[in-house]
């Protein structure tokens, strides 16, 4: 499952994809289904573990789905890619040349805090790709719904 449009590329470019089913996206470029989403795949899929790749401001537009995962235990690991803005809104406004957008920083939005407000545990992965494989290994081996949070730099596209 993925949801984070400015690591789109880099996600798509690194993914070796082997099985029918297994990479999950909204082709039409819309935002907010990727927590949902997420969570319909592992259901329908419950032999299969689903990574959702997130940034924290499509995470917002449903957020309470963490609620849901972790009410009925499905066990959907959520990575998280913070970079304290909307990047892909920022990215569209210069598109169509529009200045001085509000809202498209999201300094202090804190995800993962939000996810264990819900009943989804979180960690934090920065130190480098060893920490984050660790972490993600883990997070797999939970019966339960968890998140880790890989911090960007703001500006930073992967």
């Amino acid at each position: 499952m993925l949801e984070a449009p400015t690591a789109t590329a880099a996600m798509r470019s690194r993914l070796r994809i082997g099985r029918p089913a297994s990479h999950w996206f909204g082709a039409g470029g819309g935002l907010g289904f990727g927590l949902s989403a997420a969570l319909g795949v592992q259901l329908a899929q419950p032999m299969r573990r689903v990574v959702a790749v997130l940034g924290e401001g499509s995470a917002q537009y449903a957020i309470t789905a963490f609620w849901t995962a972790a009410a009925y235990n499905i066990p959907v690991t959520f990575l998280i890619l913070p970079n304290d803005e909307y990047r892909i809104l920022k990215w569209f406004a210069a598109l169509e040349s529009v200045t001085g957008a509000p809202g498209l920083d999201l300094p202090g939005l804190d995800v993962r805090a939000t996810a264990e407000s819900y009943g989804v545990p979180g960690v934090r992965a920065d130190g480098g790709v060893e920490d984050l494989l660790a972490r993600i290994v883990a997070a797999l081996d939970v019966a339960g719904p968890t998140l880790v949070e890989v911090p960007l730099a703001p500006g930073m596209t992967l």
